[in-house]
């Protein structure tokens, strides 16, 4: 579990611990997720769903994540509100929490580093370079977090351990498909690291002598004004 999820995981559960209620745990992945929805037990999760992926290679885009995501919560609802990262370690995207909230026909209050919930009305923080927007709406909602928003707990042995007895519910994807799924748009053919290359320049000679050459070469490449 990245630290994204985490935030979004604890913050669930001070909301929790501040009223009264349930966390579920969602994800979607392989049969070896499973670990991860358990680590989100042992923070202090009660339940977990993992939505297992049949096919090999993946075949899912962010689109058809958020739509296999929608239809386990609506399976295992009523909720009051969806908590998000903001988005994953891999590719960070960002694209799942939005389209989640468009298949839940949820309000998104997105990339927020402060929630408070008021009755059935939850008010968050937005940070925008140098203002913040507060945004309001009624819940059921649907909120992605920042990792400003906390400092993830970190779960006692006795908590894993009692994580291990928690139920988890797991779901094929195909079983969640239906006519309303979202058509195969994307496939993902590959993903690589953007290459960079150095010049590997060296400088000989004196300290005062390599001095110069280091200011010289900077300013020829357009670092340093001359």
């Amino acid at each position: 579990m990245s630290t994204f999820d985490k935030n979004a995981v604890e913050e669930s559960i001070r909301l929790k611990e501040a009223s009264s209620g349930s966390v579920t745990v969602f994800t979607v992945g392989r049969s070896d997720a499973k670990k991860t929805v358990k680590e989100a037990l042992a923070m202090g999760g009660d339940r977990g769903c993992l939505v297992i992926i049949a096919a090999e290679p993946d075949p899912h885009d962010s689109l058809t994540t958020a739509y296999l995501l929608a239809r386990a919560i609506e399976r295992a609802g009523p909720f009051d509100l969806v908590l998000c990262a903001e988005g994953s370690s891999d590719i960070y995207a960002g694209q799942v929490p939005p389209m989640l909230s468009e298949w839940l026909a949820l309000p998104f209050l997105g990339y927020v580093r402060k929630v408070e919930i008021e009755g059935r009305v939850i008010r968050c923080e937005q940070t925008l370079e140098e203002k913040v927007r507060v945004l309001e709406a009624e819940l059921p909602a649907l909120v992605s977090v920042v990792s400003e928003i906390n400092e993830p707990r970190y779960p006692t042995l006795l908590q894993i351990m009692q994580a291990s007895k928690k139920p988890i519910e797991e779901l094929r994807s195909e079983l969640l498909v239906d006519g309303r799924g979202p058509p195969r748009l994307v496939t993902t053919v590959g993903m690589t690291a953007h290459a960079m290359s150095r010049k590997r320049v060296i400088f000989e000679g004196s300290a005062e002598a390599t001095s110069r050459k280091l200011v010289e070469a900077l300013r020829s490449e357009g670092v340093l004004k001359r």
